[in-house]
């Protein structure tokens, strides 16, 4: 597509005009970004698949009743 530039050369141009404050606020916000999403837990289908093959490992927890269940589920809040 003749003409048409990526998405981040287009954001580039724009943070030519930024201040230093501007600037430094884009560059913590990044740096929050990618902590947390590198030291984020498994969500959605992946931590579905973890806990599949964890359960097909036989790693599984056992409760003798639902309570049991409950009171392990809610003990880290």
């Amino acid at each position: 597509m003749a003409g048409h530039r990526p998405f981040r050369d287009l954001v580039a141009d724009r943070m030519k005009d930024w201040s230093p404050e501007r600037r430094a606020q884009y560059e913590a916000r990044k740096a929050q970004f990618e902590a947390e999403t590198a030291t984020a837990e498994l969500t959605g289908q992946a931590a579905t698949r973890a806990a599949i093959e964890e359960l097909e490992a036989g790693k599984g927890a056992r409760f003798p009743s639902v309570d049991a269940l409950m009171t392990d589920l809610h003990d880290g809040d």
